[in-house]
């Protein structure tokens, strides 16, 4: 399972204005458009992993089902 909290940079305890500093930062460091020709396939996947994070950590109802379902990763971990 992704760690969208890892792709966008921030601890598990980020505010929301953490959250969306940390995205615009990592948005605009990896635009493809503002990348060399060789790294933008790169960079679009980079892209890709940030917005899927920043889709769920920015609302509050998916963030909260997303931190539910790792704290049962995590549990079940425990459990083995």
């Amino acid at each position: 399972m992704k760690n969208y909290y890892e792709i966008l940079e921030v601890n598990e305890n980020a505010s929301k204005e953490v959250i969306d500093k940390a995205y615009k930062v990592l948005a605009k460091k990896y635009h493809p458009d503002l990348q060399e020709e060789k790294n933008k396939k790169a960079a679009e996947e980079k892209i890709k992993s940030l917005n899927e994070a920043y889709e769920i950590l920015s609302n509050p109802k998916k963030k909260q089902a997303y931190d539910a379902k790792i704290a049962r990763l995590k549990q079940e971990e425990e459990n083995r």
